[in-house]
C-alpha cells in the first residue's frame, strides 16, 4: 500500500484482466488478483478470474456475484497485523497506521459477508520476506473470527479446492500426498498454537519429514 494508493482505485480494466484470463486459460492455469474495492471485484468476477485476495470493502450484492461465479476468496489478516504493530518497520508512515486499522475493521465485515453469501473462503496470510516463518498467525487470527476447525479447513481442504488440487493434497485419505503437521498441542483448543512455527514439532512434506522437533 503505497502513499498514493486508494483503496477505491481500479487499477486494471476488465478487458485488460480478461486477456491475463485467456492467457492463463491457454497455458492451463487461472488468474488470481488482488483486490480491495467492490468495483475492482466486480471487474475481475466478469473478466473470469478464479480467486479474489483480500476483498477488503467485500458488499453482500458483490459476495453473491462471487458466490454465483464460484469465485473465491482469500482475506488476509496477518499482513495488516503485521502492518500495525511494526508499521515504520514496513517502510510505511504513522499517517497510514489509520488506513490500516480500517483495513482491519472492513476486511472482518467481508468475511462475515462473504460466509452468508456462501463464498468459499479459503486461507492466506499475504506476508512475505523474513516474515513468512509466521503465516501460521492467519490461522490463529481467522480462529477468533470463526473457528478453529473453519480456519483449519479453509488453509487446508478449501485452498487445495482453490488451487485445484483438491482430493491430492489438504486432506487426509489414501492416494492423497502426505503433507502432515504434528503440533505441540491441541491447535483446536488453543489456536494460539498456530502462531509460533516452533509448536509445528513435526512436518512431513510428500512423505518425507523435512522437519522433527519431538
Amino acid at each position: 500500500m503505497g502513499a498514493h494508493d486508494r483503496l477505491s482505485d481500479t487499477q486494471f480494466t476488465v478487458e485488460e484482466i480478461a486477456v491475463a484470463v485467456q492467457e492463463a486459460a491457454a497455458r492451463n492455469t487461472y488468474v488470481t488478483v488482488h483486490a480491495h474495492n467492490n468495483e475492482g471485484v466486480r471487474n475481475a468476477v466478469e473478466a473470469g478470474v478464479r480467486c479474489v485476495e483480500h476483498g477488503t470493502s467485500l458488499d453482500e450484492s458483490t459476495a453473491a456475484l462471487m458466490a454465483a461465479h464460484e469465485v473465491a476468496l482469500v482475506p488476509t489478516f496477518a499482513v495488516v497485523e503485521q502492518l500495525l504493530a511494526d508499521t515504520a518497520g514496513a517502510g510505511l508512515t504513522e499517517s497510514i497506521r489509520d488506513r490500516v486499522e480500517g483495513v482491519r475493521e472492513q476486511m472482518t465485515e467481508a468475511l462475515a459477508v462473504a460466509k452468508h453469501a456462501g463464498v468459499r473462503i479459503g486461507l492466506g496470510s499475504d506476508l512475505i520476506g523474513p516474515a513468512q516463518d509466521r503465516r501460521g498467525k492467519e490461522l490463529s487470527l481467522r480462529a477468533a473470527l470463526e473457528t478453529p476447525m473453519e480456519a483449519l479447513v479453509a488453509a487446508t481442504r478449501t485452498n487445495a479446492e482453490i488451487l485445484g488440487l483438491s482430493g491430492q493434497v489438504g486432506v487426509i485419505t489414501p492416494g492423497a500426498q502426505a503433507d502432515l503437521v504434528l503440533w505441540n498441542g491441541n491447535p483446536l483448543e488453543d489456536p494460539e498454537l498456530f502462531s509460533d512455527p516452533n509448536n509445528a514439532v513435526l512436518v512431513i512434506q510428500a512423505g518425507q519429514i523435512v522437519k522433527d522437533l519431538r
